[in-house]
C-alpha cells in the first residue's frame, strides 16, 4: 500500500473507489484510489491531493456520499465547531454550507 502523509485518516468505499480524507497543513485533504490504496488516482489538475478547508487538527467529524460522481459530504471541525462541506464533483471543489 502506498505511503499517505496524512494525518487522523478515514477512509470509506463507494462503488470501488477508496476515498481517504485526512489533515495536512492545517487543511482536511482528500485522495482517491481504485485499487485499496496501492496507488492514488490523480485529479483533473494531475494533482493527488484535493483541499477541503481549513481545519483544526483532528478527524472529521462524518463523510457521506450520496452517489458516485454526486454529492460528497464532510463535517470538518474548526474553532470549537463543525462546519459543513459539500462536493458535487466527486472532490474536485468543495464550498461551504
Amino acid at each position: 500500500m502506498a505511503t499517505v502523509s496524512l494525518s487522523y485518516p478515514m477512509a470509506w468505499q463507494h462503488n470501488g473507489i477508496l476515498y481517504l480524507i485526512g489533515y495536512a497543513g492545517g487543511v482536511q485533504r482528500v485522495r482517491r484510489s481504485h485499487n485499496g490504496g496501492q496507488t492514488w488516482m490523480r485529479w483533473a489538475d494531475h494533482t493527488l491531493e484535493k483541499t477541503i478547508a481549513p481545519s483544526d487538527p483532528e478527524r472529521v467529524a462524518f463523510v457521506k456520499m450520496d452517489t458516485q460522481g454526486g454529492r460528497l459530504i464532510v463535517g470538518v471541525p474548526r474553532e470549537g465547531e463543525v462546519l459543513m462541506y459539500y462536493s458535487r464533483d466527486d472532490g474536485e471543489t468543495w464550498e461551504a454550507d
